[in-house]
């Protein structure tokens, strides 16, 4: 870990890079249901867990950006821009891409095991992952790098951390509570919460599962995953509710700017691909916006008003 940050620290030092990738084709689809508001964000890959190329859609167009490639995009609060971290043969680290200017800066520059990155509400602040060969921890920075600290500790992995509406806490799932008996079939992982100092990490989901979890717009509520639904609990861990009461998978939960609508993905049973769907918040009106096939998958939902 030691080696790893010291690299990182030293990466840190180094200017903001922005650049202006080589203009790419845009690429529509048309959906049978327009978005009902704003637009989301999402990665489409050629196979799902590889990294793929940013597409944001808006009403029933979809356009891919000229972003690099990723695998966790996120609209940053005023929804102009896309933070991620690049998984792109030529590029690393954690980028900001401006939707208007098409353009990518570059914020914490040619890290390879960096994952996850979210923006603080105020936008002084980046929270993500960092990877070890058998753990990953959370790690929090200004927007230049620095200030770099270290919010979770332990051997085990600590994954997508995203931060409250006021700022004030982040969400974050964890393998510490795993046991041999809960390490099978993907293992055992909780959703937790703590204060943004990474003090008072409290479970969530004790006794119980949880992965990739979003806070309300309001900070009322979490949606997470539950064994391949879509769950809703409120910010203290109660009331937990099946909504998407699934019999294939659905992870990603992303909340829409009025809290009115969750977008997620959803992979059919005897399915390859994935495609992001969205419903009303109590897990009414579901319905697909991409429609892939093959080995096709979208996924990693973000949705903005904007």
């Amino acid at each position: 870990m030691k080696t790893t940050r010291a690299l990182f620290l030293a990466a840190c030092g180094l200017a903001f890079i922005s650049s202006a990738l080589p203009a790419q084709e845009q690429v529509k689809k048309e959906a049978s249901i327009p978005l009902p508001m704003g637009k989301i964000a999402f990665v489409t890959s050629a196979d799902f867990g590889r990294a793929g190329n940013i597409f944001v859609m808006t009403g029933n167009v979809r356009v891919m950006t000229l972003a690099h490639q990723t695998r966790d995009p996120e609209f940053v609060a005023e929804g102009r821009q896309i933070i991620y971290a690049a998984n792109d043969p030529n590029a690393f680290g954690i980028y900001l891409y401006d939707l208007a200017q098409q353009t990518n800066t570059q914020l914490i520059p040619n890290t390879n095991d960096v994952r996850g990155p979210a923006m603080s509400p105020d936008g002084r602040r980046i929270a993500f992952y960092q990877s070890e060969e058998n753990s990953s921890q959370i790690m929090v920075a200004d927007v230049d790098g620095t200030h770099l600290k270290q919010l979770t500790e332990g051997p085990y992995f600590n994954w997508t951390p995203r931060w409250s509406p006021d700022g004030r806490q982040l969400l974050f799932e964890t393998t510490r509570n795993e046991t041999p008996a809960t390490s099978g079939g993907g293992g055992q992982r909780d959703i937790y919460v703590m204060d943004a100092d990474g003090k008072n990490q409290t479970n969530l989901t004790p006794n119980s599962y949880g992965h990739h979890a979003s806070w309300s717009p309001d900070g009322k509520h979490i949606a997470y995953m539950k064994h391949g639904a879509i769950f809703t609990m409120k910010s203290d861990g109660s009331a937990k509710k099946n909504i998407s009461r699934s019999k294939v998978r659905d992870s990603e939960p992303a909340w829409s700017p009025d809290g009115q609508w969750i977008a997620f993905t959803r992979t059919p049973e005897d399915s390859n691909a994935m495609d992001i769907w969205i419903m009303k918040s109590d897990g009414s009106e579901q319905r697909p916006v991409t429609f892939n096939e093959g080995t096709t998958s979208s996924f990693s939902p973000s949705w903005s008003k904007e």
